[in-house]
């Protein structure tokens, strides 16, 4: 797995973060993570790894960034989780720091093994690509500290080997949001909370279509993944937030 050092809908990160800062965010019970109520998921049931309340906790999500349906699946547990192309990405699950957490990705036809070990603070994303016909992942990290409720923070996550130099660049306009964004590597920055569609630049030209963001929120936190494709390189938006 690679590693990268550097972040969808449930409670804002950013109240995460400042709960986490002010002290107040508990550690969880050890029992088990329902994903039924996130919205488009198949229901299933993911064990929460132990942590207690001496223990700092890190994050962690799974992206699905191939053309095709994936599930997780947790080694603790026969219950899987569902990733396909209207919600490709999880929310951040709790998980102990600094310990192995594994699992797998199963697609039609290949699968891949998940083993992690999350820094505690850490938010840590590990996203499948296509690798011919078998599964591979990057593992990509980041410990939050950007708080302004009055700004949308955005980033761009490069995991696409064809997108040697990536940015993102406001639709219909010359503006950059990002520039010079390597493979395995992400940038993030925070914004105005406006209305945006964003394109994907590779080595500085327009690659794929033009993704709507749709109205960003300011407080909260949002990542662009850059993936490889059939037709080429593309975007997809997940937006950040942790599971309660």
């Amino acid at each position: 797995m690679n590693t990268v050092q550097g972040t969808w809908r449930g409670q804002p990160l950013l109240h995460t973060l400042r709960a986490r800062r002010a002290g107040c965010l508990a550690a969880l019970a050890a029992g088990v993570l329902s994903l039924g109520l996130m919205p488009g998921v198949s229901v299933a049931e993911i064990p929460l790894y132990k942590t207690g309340p001496d223990e700092d906790s890190s994050f962690l999500r799974f992206v699905n960034g191939t053309e095709v349906t994936l599930q997780v699946s947790s080694a603790e547990s026969e219950s899987k989780v569902t990733l396909d192309a209207a919600h490709p990405a999880s929310e951040f699950y709790q998980v102990p720091a600094n310990k192995d957490i594994k699992g797998k990705f199963l697609g039609p036809k290949s699968q891949s093994d998940v083993a992690v070990k999350v820094k505690p603070g850490e938010f840590a994303s590990a996203v499948a690509i296509q690798d011919g016909d078998a599964l591979k992942q990057v593992l990509l990290r980041e410990e939050p500290d950007d708080f302004n409720a009055l700004k949308a923070s955005i980033s761009l996550y490069n995991v696409d080997p064809a997108c040697a130099v990536g940015g993102l660049q406001v639709a219909g306009r010359p503006t950059r949001l990002f520039e010079s964004v390597a493979v395995s590597t992400l940038q993030r920055r925070s914004i105005n909370p406006v209305k945006l569609s964003v394109q994907l630049l590779c080595d500085g030209k327009p690659v794929g279509a033009v993704l709507d963001l749709g109205q960003l929120e300011g407080g909260q936190r949002y990542t662009v993944f850059a993936v490889p494709g059939k037709a080429g390189s593309r975007i997809f938006l997940a937006v950040d937030a942790v599971f309660h």
